[in-house]
């Protein structure tokens, strides 16, 4: 009788891990911060690597490697290209195109620094992030700014790949 017992918790609890590890969540973060001294926009954003390998690899025909010792040589280029087809950036209504300042990885992500320079009274600042949306029907993609005073986090989806964001002028 113990036998069983013991074998239906087995059965079930491997049932109820199993369930859950075959739905994974896509998710990427992107913090977006006003530097007020250097007058920048600075932005940090963060993928899981096989997530990001799969977009990249799909839309260039190319295995990246990344975080190996075969990571492709011009795979900042690829990356770079990339991002810059997926990820749009406006300032009061003009778009804008932040400098590409490397990356860095840490255990199954990696982190992207971008940088826009010579940033002024920011009105209106709109943020278009499909990353990872052609790959992935269930993508969410996180965007957190941190603009003066305003603090505010939004998630885009495919059916919704842009948001605005308007900094009162008023005090």
């Amino acid at each position: 009788m113990k036998n069983r017992i013991l074998l239906a918790i087995l059965v079930l609890t491997g049932m109820t891990l199993s369930s859950f590890s075959l739905h994974k969540h896509y998710i990427s973060l992107t913090q977006i911060e006003y530097n007020e001294g250097e007058k920048a926009l600075q932005i940090t954003v963060r993928f899981f690597i096989d997530d990001l390998e799969k977009a990249v690899g799909t839309r260039f025909d190319k295995n990246l490697a990344l975080a190996t010792e075969e990571e492709l040589k011009n795979a900042n280029t690829n990356i770079e290209r990339y991002l810059d087809s997926k990820f749009k950036l406006w300032i009061n209504g003009t778009e804008q195109s932040p400098n590409y300042l490397g990356k860095q990885y840490e255990d199954d992500q990696v982190f992207f620094f971008l940088e826009l320079e010579k940033v002024e009274n920011i009105e209106i600042i709109e943020v278009q992030n499909s990353v990872l949306m052609e790959v992935y029907e269930e993508q969410q993609n996180y965007i957190k700014m941190n603009i003066g005073k305003i603090k505010k986090t939004f998630i885009l989806i495919k059916a919704n790949d842009k948001e605005m964001l308007k900094i009162s002028t008023t005090h």
